[in-house]
């Protein structure tokens, strides 16, 4: 049997080639510079402050290497012969999944100190970690299906977050929210749980899917199928008020969101002999105002945003490097 994760994965690539529709955006100001240069494929970037960190595959088994873009500075974070891959950065604390034990396992780095620790080692596989503050959230599969579980590094503590006999996948964390996705009511919905409360929040509850949650202070975003393409939506805990983000006739897909901003790969431009120009979008959610980030005719794809600086996974140069653009301060 093909299990849920590998289908999913399957799902996101397909969505990752496939458009419908165009439409203009306004183009944001500002500098775009590569971060990489390295022949070989650097995957998932994600950023903190001045910190990226990516997946990268330059010496055959993937590792988790940064850059400081204050100092200039390259390091390589994990250097074992297993896999190392789908980073998470919050502060000084850098998260991976990690198979050098034979299975997905999450370990973390400290930057300051240079020490590597496990977070979890278990028979069963642990995946997609994500981290805030002394707290690290992943999927977890010990107990037959994927539940979320949570570390808190300060105090050494580990907590299982749900129990549902379905699966919950794709965690992220934010102050005491938790969201994820969850295929309880079987289809994919958002849910959200508040450690200060213990209580439990179901965000979407319509026939559609709804992937891939990220979440700033007290609004969720996620990509959602209710309109028989893949739009983001915004949701906000304190107020219930729910937000469509984008209306383009095309996919739009896997949503990243840091203060009032929202960043997604849109296929609005792409072509359908021609697998490529997927671009990096952005709204402001405080003014309304939609931006197209990137104009190159290939693939960018896998936005991250912290501030004023947005990354990415991009196939310009024929394999995949790390980009970023820093916005002006008007925009």
């Amino acid at each position: 049997m093909i299990s849920k994760k590998i289908v999913f994965f399957c799902f996101l690539s397909i969505l990752l080639i496939a458009s419908m529709g165009t439409s203009i955006a306004q183009t944001v100001e500002g500098t775009e510079i590569q971060i990489t240069t390295n022949e070989s494929d650097q995957y998932f970037p994600v950023i903190y402050g001045d910190t990226i960190v990516w997946t990268d595959v330059r010496n055959e088994s993937s590792d988790v290497f940064l850059y400081n873009m204050t100092t200039g500075e390259e390091l390589q974070v994990t250097s074992s012969q297993s896999e190392e891959r789908v980073p998470d950065i919050y502060g000084e604390i850098i998260v991976w999944e990690d198979w050098r034990n034979g299975n997905w396992d999450i370990f973390m780095y400290n930057i300051s100190s240079g020490e590597e620790s496990a977070v979890v080692i278990d028979e069963a596989d642990q995946r997609v970690p994500a981290v805030y503050e002394d707290r690290i959230v992943w999927e977890d599969s010990r107990n037959g299906s994927w539940d979320i579980y949570m570390y808190n590094i300060s105090s050494g503590e580990e907590i299982q977050i749900t129990d549902n006999e379905s699966d919950q996948l794709h965690p992220a964390i934010y102050g005491d929210l938790i969201a994820w996705m969850d295929d309880r009511n079987g289809g994919w919905d958002i849910f959200v749980h508040d450690l200060s409360s213990g209580e439990e929040l179901q965000l979407t509850a319509n026939e559609s899917i709804a992937l891939y949650p990220d979440i700033y202070g007290d609004r969720v975003v996620w990509m959602d199928d209710r309109n028989y393409d893949q739009d983001i939506y915004m949701y906000n805990v304190t107020t219930g008020e729910e937000l469509q983000v984008t209306i383009n006739e095309s996919w739009q897909i896997v949503p990243k969101i840091h203060g009032d901003r929202i960043v997604w790969t849109d296929e609005r431009n792409a072509n359908w002999d021609i697998v490529g120009n997927s671009d990096i979008y952005m709204y402001d959610i405080s003014t309304g105002e939609e931006f197209q980030v990137t104009t190159d005719e290939e693939r960018q794809i896998y936005p991250s945003i912290y501030g004023d600086t947005i990354v990415w996974e991009d196939r310009r140069n024929l394999n995949a490097d790390v980009f970023a653009f820093t916005l002006n301060n008007s925009t």
